[in-house]
Order: structure tokens, then C-alpha cells, then sequence
């Protein structure tokens, strides 16, 4: 590691993330720190400190309250959404695009189904209630899910709001929010990232990379 931190900043061929969880790392850091930095060349560090709520001591910190994660940290999702962590959803940088793959104009159902399920959103709750969301839809609910779909309808306490099906017409594509999104993109073997600018995220966003994460124990990494 310290050949790597030492390359990386010799020649400008980018940055370690590192997550510290350990009071070794930080001695390791501050002793690679002092050696490797001078006057002239004053390096500056940024560290993902991980806090977690369980009673544990990470780094030499005894975490009563606080709890950051890593995942929600870089997508955000509808439980920090709730919490505050983030104001709205244009903070929200992680979604699952989910078909519509039918329609139910029935007086029991009045609903629409996705092709997304439990094993690509999970079935973790929040206080919000419903498994997930539809990006930029407040009036609707996602109120039923199973492992491979998901129901969705209109919020309304007598449940007769009629559905605006020709809104979403069958074939056509929505953004579903997570209710956590660390466990939502651990069901996916690659991420399809779009460049909004100014713009908020849509089914139109145009895609301009595609990342493959880094999953499991992997000891043959270079």
C-alpha cells in the first residue's frame, strides 16, 4: 500500500480511497504522511471515516449516535431521504430502471406492474413505508412487491383514485428509488451511469459509462 500511495502522488496517476476502520490505518496513514511530505510539498488527505451505531469502536471511536455507510454516502436513497441527510430527490444519484409490463384497470387493483422486484430493490422498509418509489411521482406508491415485480398505484385513502395508465403506457420505462441503496446495488453486476448536468436524472438521460463494482473477497486485485 504505501508503494501505491507513494506512486500515486509522485506521478499523478490518481488517488487511493481508503475506508478507515482501524486505529492501525491511522498511524499507518500519519507515519506515510510524515515521511513522504514536505514544506514544499504539502499533500492534503481525505479520508472516509466509517461510524457505526451498533456499539462497536471503529478507528478508536466510541459511536453511540452517528452511522455512515458507504453506499448511501455515494447514492443517497429514500431512508436518508427521510432522515434529512439529503433535501430531495435531485440529491438522490441511484436508481433502478424498471419496464412496465402491465396494466390493471380493475376496481380491486387500478394499478400498474414493473419488472423489478425483490432481487433487484430488496424488501428493506423505511418509515416512509412501500419497498421503493417512482422518481418524481409523489402521488403514486409502489404497495406490493414480490421477487420479481412490483405493484404500483395511486396514493389515496379510499384507494379509488383512478390510475392515469395512459401516463405510463406498457413497453415504457420509470426510475425506482430505493429504500437502501447499498443493498439495491449489490444486486447488480454493473451500473449505468448517466451525466444529468442541469438537468434532472430521467429515463431520457443519455449514458456515459458503465462501472462493474468490485464485489466479494478478491485477493488478486491489481
Amino acid at each position: 500500500m504505501s508503494h501505491e500511495l507513494t506512486t500515486s502522488a509522485t506521478h499523478g496517476e490518481g488517488c487511493i480511497h481508503d475506508i478507515v476502520d482501524n486505529p492501525q490505518q491511522v498511524t499507518f496513514l500519519e507515519e506515510f504522511a510524515q515521511q513522504n511530505t514536505s514544506d514544499k510539498n504539502t499533500q492534503r488527505w481525505s479520508v472516509f471515516l466509517k461510524l457505526d451505531n451498533t456499539g462497536y469502536h471503529r478507528a478508536g471511536i466510541t459511536c453511540e449516535k452517528a452511522g455512515l455507510h458507504p453506499g448511501n454516502y455515494v447514492f443517497y436513497d429514500r431512508q436518508q431521504l427521510w432522515t434529512g441527510a439529503c433535501s430531495s430527490e435531485k440529491s438522490i444519484g441511484g436508481f433502478v430502471l424498471s419496464r412496465i409490463i402491465g396494466h390493471y384497470d380493475d376496481e380491486h387493483r387500478n394499478a400498474i406492474m414493473v419488472d423489478a422486484g425483490a432481487t433487484a430493490l430488496t424488501k428493506e422498509s423505511t418509515p416512509q413505508g412501500s419497498m421503493c418509489s417512482v422518481l418524481g411521482r409523489p402521488d403514486l406508491e409502489c404497495y406490493r412487491m414480490s421477487q420479481e415485480i412490483t405493484m404500483i398505484r395511486c396514493k389515496c385513502e379510499d384507494g379509488v383514485k383512478p390510475f392515469p395508465f395512459q401516463e405510463f403506457p406498457l413497453g415504457s420505462t420509470v426510475l425506482l428509488i430505493p429504500n437502501h441503496s447499498c443493498l439495491a446495488a449489490a444486486c447488480f453486476e454493473e451500473y449505468h451511469v448517466v451525466d444529468g448536468g442541469n438537468n434532472s436524472v430521467s429515463t431520457k438521460s443519455e449514458i456515459v459509462e458503465t462501472w462493474c463494482p468490485v464485489k466479494g473477497w478478491q485477493s488478486n486485485l491489481k
